[in-house]
C-alpha cells in the first residue's frame, strides 16, 4: 500500500466545487440541481458563486462568491463536522459531502470520519444522513473514512466510498449504495479503497467508475436497474507514467457531452499534510470502441490551486 508516502489527502479534498451541471449522454447524475436555499443568496453573489470544502481559513462548506472571494456565507451548522471533502448534489438540490481531517484530527475525529452528511435543499441544514458501517475501527495508519460521493438520478441511490479500517497492508474499504432519504445502505461493495466516484452508462449497461486510493488506476462495477453491484469489479486504465508526477490518483472523474472521461488526478495521502500548493492535473480518456478500452489523449491543463 502507497497511500502513506506517494500522495497528499489534503490535495484531493480541498478543492472547490461548482454548482452548476450539465447532462451528457450516458451520463446518469445530470438531473443534479442547485440547492433551493440558495436562489435568495445568489442574488448576493455573482454568477460565479461557488460552494467549497477547501478555503484554508474557513472550516466546514462555505458558498464563495467567484469573482470577489472575500464575499462567503455559511449556515450555522456548516462548520459543526469539521473540515470536509468532496461535495455532491441530487435531483431535489440537496448537497451530500463526507468530512476530512486536515494536519491533525483534533476537529476531525476518526471515530467520527466514517459518515456522510447531507445539508437539506430548502433549510439549508447540515446533519448526519448515515454512519457507514467499517469493516474495521480507524488506526493510527489511517485516520480518514468516507472520501467520494455520486449520486444516481435513475435508481435515486447515493453512492459513497470509505476506506476506514484499511491500513498499509489490509485493503478492507468498502463502497456503499445508500438511501438519501432514510440513509440506510441498501447495497455494499467489499475491499476495495476507492476515491473518486461516477456513475455512467456505455451503451447498456451502467457502471459505477472509481479512482483507486492504492494505485493510480481507474476500476469500474456493474450496477443492475435495482442500483446493486453486480459481477466482479474491472480494470479501466492506468495513470501510471501521465503527468507531473507519474502516478495520480483519481480525485474526480467525470464524462463529457461526447462520453469522453476526464480524470481529475492528485497526490494522495493518509498523511495529514495541508500543503500551501494542490496541485492537480486534468486528464482525457477516449473510448475505443474497436478495442474496447479507454484510451489516454492529451491532459487537459495543469492547475495549481492556492487557498
Amino acid at each position: 500500500m502507497r497511500i502513506a508516502t506517494t500522495i497528499s489527502m489534503a490535495a484531493i479534498l480541498l478543492l472547490p466545487c461548482s454548482f452548476a451541471f450539465s447532462q451528457t449522454r450516458g451520463d446518469v447524475t445530470g438531473c443534479r440541481i442547485n440547492p433551493k436555499f440558495i436562489v435568495e443568496k445568489k442574488k448576493e453573489f455573482s454568477s460565479k458563486a461557488f460552494f467549497s470544502t477547501s478555503e484554508r481559513f474557513i472550516k466546514g462548506l462555505v458558498l464563495v462568491d467567484g469573482v470577489d472571494k472575500s464575499r462567503t456565507w455559511q449556515h450555522p451548522t456548516w462548520q459543526q463536522f469539521g473540515w470536509l471533502a468532496a461535495i455532491h448534489y441530487d435531483g431535489r438540490g440537496n448537497i451530500y459531502t463526507v468530512p476530512a481531517p486536515r494536519i491533525n484530527v483534533f476537529d476531525n475525529k476518526p471515530a467520527e470520519q466514517n459518515r456522510v452528511l447531507k445539508v437539506d435543499s430548502f433549510t439549508g441544514v447540515m446533519s448526519v444522513l448515515a454512519t457507514l458501517p467499517a469493516a474495521a475501527p480507524p488506526s493510527e495508519q489511517n485516520p480518514y473514512g468516507a472520501l467520494g460521493v455520486a449520486y444516481d438520478c435513475e435508481t435515486l441511490l447515493l453512492y459513497a466510498s470509505s476506506i476506514s479500517g484499511s491500513s498499509r497492508t489490509k485493503e478492507i474499504g468498502r463502497i456503499f449504495a445508500i438511501n438519501p432519504d432514510s440513509g440506510k445502505v441498501v447495497f455494499t461493495h467489499d475491499n476495495v479503497d476507492a476515491i473518486g466516484l461516477h456513475l455512467f452508462k456505455l451503451g447498456k449497461e451502467k457502471r459505477l467508475y472509481y479512482g483507486r486510493v492504492r494505485e493510480p488506476e481507474i476500476w469500474s462495477i456493474a450496477v443492475d436497474e435495482k442500483g446493486a453491484f453486480k459481477g466482479a469489479a474491472r480494470f479501466e486504465l492506468s495513470m501510471e507514467g501521465l503527468g507531473p508526477r507519474g502516478d495520480d490518483r483519481a480525485r474526480r472523474i467525470n464524462f463529457t457531452p461526447t462520453n469522453e472521461m476526464i480524470v481529475w488526478g492528485i497526490e494522495f495521502s493518509v498523511n495529514l499534510v495541508a500543503p500551501t500548493e494542490k496541485q492537480e492535473t486534468q486528464y482525457r480518456f477516449i473510448y475505443d470502441a474497436k478495442q474496447q478500452k479507454w484510451v489516454n489523449a492529451a491532459p487537459l491543463a495543469f492547475r495549481s490551486n492556492e487557498n
